[in-house]
């Protein structure tokens, strides 16, 4: 995955301790991070104050051990207010109420909450994990009868033991089959003595407005249920190693512990892996994100093939141009990603892309930032054929790269 140029924000105030990744060092930033979230067009270029994307993550017992990142790439602690209320939450088990069903907007049908639930949640399992810092929990989803789960990386990263609870009650020992920080993906195994249930992944990308379930473990609470719809597509948030880039955006209710679960569609098909929510308190406030499942999928088969994944590269690094920028430095070009560098001998110096090209389109979808280039480039595998168009001065060519293969952590 392509490498830009980030610049750390001033700390804000308000929201937790600052936490930064321990393998990034300050003197390395700028060459090694990665674009901060990419907020859509038609928001404000003014702030009305911070917000914080969560990792909806462990249902922790010790604050480190779920985490949220800022806009702007902070990292900072869920509030300790959050583990109090999940241990509150845990003792207040109960009968649930059925949910009502949803409309499904555009479609004209209504949609059976129950019937999707039942569909969905024998698939879905809880994930509890034991690491250097405390126990958490998360979720995952059954991808196959023999065992594997997929889950997210920062729900079993730095695992010392995983044990998974599947919605019958039993609780097995699992194994981390493999993870990908990059797209904060993993997949877990158990051995069962009997065949486990798959769910049926939808093979369509989703729309907006329609129906979406999230199926998951909240705080702890196995098996919940919430519905809302899909109410964005293509967003862009920061991760760990790479932008997470294409994410669903939903309004059904994801908190801390719903990570690694299941987000669904009116038919009861797998659309999504629960993974963050954007919110200035740590809990759901309606904005929650999922790994598409289409993207998820292919990374989960290459972990359990080979425990790692590769990832194509471009071999650039460079910096987001908006309208204010392009007329500031007079750019050929109102929006698309500036390369400030090449890399000796990648596939971006072999095709001729220059220091001072604006990339604006990878196989004539647009490109608007940093962020965009590389989900356009990781959708690719390595040595695919892009047809990439760059403006240069006043001139905009096309030229054809093919991609190559970014470092891989398989040791």
């Amino acid at each position: 995955m392509d490498r830009t140029d980030y610049r750390a924000p001033e700390r804000p105030t308000g929201y937790g301790p600052a936490f930064e990744p321990g393998h990034q060092a300050a003197d390395a930033a700028h060459d090694a991070g990665f674009p901060p979230y990419a907020a859509p067009a038609a928001r404000p270029k003014a702030r009305a104050g911070w917000r914080a994307v969560v990792v909806a993550a462990l249902v922790a017992a010790v604050v480190s051990a779920a985490v949220t990142a800022g806009l702007d790439g902070w990292l900072t602690g869920l509030p300790d207010a959050e583990e109090a209320a999940a241990e509150q939450a845990l003792d207040a088990t109960g009968e649930q109420a059925a949910p009502a069903p949803v409309a499904e907007t555009g479609s004209g049908q209504v949609t059976d909450v129950v019937a999707v639930s039942e569909a969905v949640s024998p698939s879905v399992v809880n994930i509890d994990v034991a690491n250097a810092q405390g126990q958490g929990s998360g979720s995952g989803v059954i991808i196959r009868a023999d065992g594997h789960i997929l889950t997210n990386n920062h729900v079993i990263e730095g695992a010392t033991a995983v044990e998974v609870t599947l919605p019958n009650g039993a609780q097995l020992e699992a194994e981390v089959v493999g993870a990908d920080p990059s797209s904060d993906l993993a997949v877990v195994k158990v051995d069962s003595d009997t065949d486990l249930p798959v769910p049926t992944f939808a093979e369509r990308a989703p729309r907006t407005g329609e129906t979406a379930i999230a199926v998951g473990s909240p705080f702890g609470l196995e098996g919940t249920v919430t519905a809302g719809v899909v109410s964005a597509l293509n967003r862009s948030l920061p991760g760990e190693q790479a932008p997470l880039v294409d994410m669903i955006q939903t309004d059904a209710a994801i908190n801390p512990g719903n990570s690694g679960g299941a987000l669904a569609n009116g038919d009861g098909e797998i659309i999504g892996i629960n993974t963050a929510i954007l919110s200035p308190t740590g809990s759901n406030d309606g904005i929650g994100f999922a790994i598409p499942i289409m993207t998820a999928l292919p990374v989960a088969e290459q972990l359990i093939d080979q425990g790692f994944v590769e990832h194509a590269q471009l071999g650039v690094r460079g910096q987001d141009v908006d309208p204010a920028v392009a007329e500031l430095y007079s750019l050929g070009a109102d929006e698309g990603a500036l390369i400030v560098e090449v890399v000796p001998g990648s596939s971006a110096d072999e095709a001729g892309i220059q220091r001072g090209d604006i990339v604006t389109a990878i196989d004539g979808e647009t490109v608007d930032s940093m962020a965009t280039l590389a989900g356009r480039i990781r959708a690719h595998e390595p040595d695919d054929t892009v047809e990439i168009t760059v403006v240069r001065g006043d001139d905009e060519e096309t030229l054809t790269v093919t991609l190559g293969r970014a470092p891989s952590d398989q040791g």
